[in-house]
């Protein structure tokens, strides 16, 4: 590594300057590249970047431009990739992107945020995705867009296209996988935070492969409250799966407290548990509840009936049924669970 090398390594995120070789540039090329110890690094990185010049180049395709983001796949001899763009337009972000730091102040939602989560995310469940290459286009030293370039999952689907295709023994088999892939973020101290039927990945020629976590940016790998994140990430997944009709919400209430129990034990079911699973099985909670600061809070006090009261002011909840309330927690009765272990 020559002089100008080690300089625009020092100050760079620690995950880059562990797990990827670089940074480097193409000949004629405004954008670095970061690269995995991986013989299919450099030929997606070089694909991707005559593309991003404007040269003509047939195997990469655009698939997705949305809110700052730009999708692509690029087709190579040893399988294909996926690359996403991500764009930083605020100076915060392109400082948070700069040091690899996730905070309030830098964001959380940057390039360098979701090269580190994914392989924390892989390191401790493998339910993750491996990470090929990061790009970065500078301005004035500091990234302003970023490139991350990942395996295509050839044969996989999300898990909402599985569920919905899928017959009841299937779908007993994909709520086991979904219970599984819970457990291991429970255990492991992660929250995905943008977790839903789009970022679940199944595979379609193993019915026995673990589900896969896709995008996460947001994700956060110190969580305080590992039953309270278990109990939003899964009163989400089956609201989403199930959707929101009030004549289901007694028996998917009782599904999900009975998933809730063996993903996070006896001592993971309590009242604050039982009211964020109600209202996550109801209500969108996004916009209303702060769950990064939740589950990682050092203590947890949750008022449901007030929180639900805030909660029904969006516009997304208003035409939903209150809860009954039974003190501070959800009155409902218990039923048998739609779908067991044993």
């Amino acid at each position: 590594m020559n002089i100008s090398e080690r300089q625009r390594r020092r100050g760079r995120p620690d995950v880059l300057q562990r797990y990827f070789h670089g940074p480097v540039c193409f000949s004629g090329s405004p954008w670095q590249w970061w690269l995995a110890d991986d013989p299919r690094a450099y030929e997606a990185a070089q694909r991707m970047d005559q593309h991003l010049r404007g040269q003509k180049n047939s195997s990469v395709t655009t698939l997705r431009e949305r809110k700052g983001r730009s999708i692509f796949r690029i087709q190579a001899a040893p399988g294909d990739f996926f690359a996403k763009e991500i764009a930083l337009p605020s100076l915060r972000k392109r400082f948070g992107a700069l040091l690899g730091v996730q905070n309030r102040l830098f964001g959380h939602d940057h390039g360098s945020a979701e090269v580190d989560n994914t392989l924390t995310l892989n390191e401790r469940t493998g339910q993750g995705l491996d990470v090929l290459c990061l790009g970065e286009l500078l301005r004035g030293g500091i990234p302003d867009h970023q490139l991350l370039i990942q395996p295509w999952l050839e044969g996989w689907i999300n898990l909402g296209e599985a569920f919905s295709a899928a017959d009841s023994h299937q779908r007993r088999s994909l709520l086991q996988r979904l219970e599984e892939l819970l457990r291991d973020f429970h255990h492991a101290r992660i929250c995905h935070l943008d977790i839903n039927i789009g970022n679940l990945m199944v595979s379609t020629e193993d019915p026995q492969a673990p589900l896969r976590a896709i995008d996460c940016a947001r994700m956060t790998t110190q969580v305080t409250q590992p039953a309270i994140s278990t109990a939003l990430q899964l009163g989400k997944m089956l609201r989403e799966l199930y959707g929101r009709s009030e004549a289901d919400f007694a028996a998917l209430y009782a599904q999900a407290r009975a998933m809730q129990c063996r993903i996070a034990g006896e001592e993971g079911v309590n009242d604050a548990t039982d009211t964020l699973l109600a209202l996550s099985l109801r209500y969108r909670l996004s916009k209303n509840l702060s769950r990064r600061r939740l589950v990682t809070a050092t203590t947890v006090n949750i008022d449901g009936p007030a929180l639900e009261q805030r909660v029904r002011a969006s516009h997304k909840n208003a035409d939903m049924p209150a809860i009954v309330w039974n003190d501070d927690h959800p009155a409902m009765a218990d039923e048998e669970p739609i779908y067991s272990n044993h």
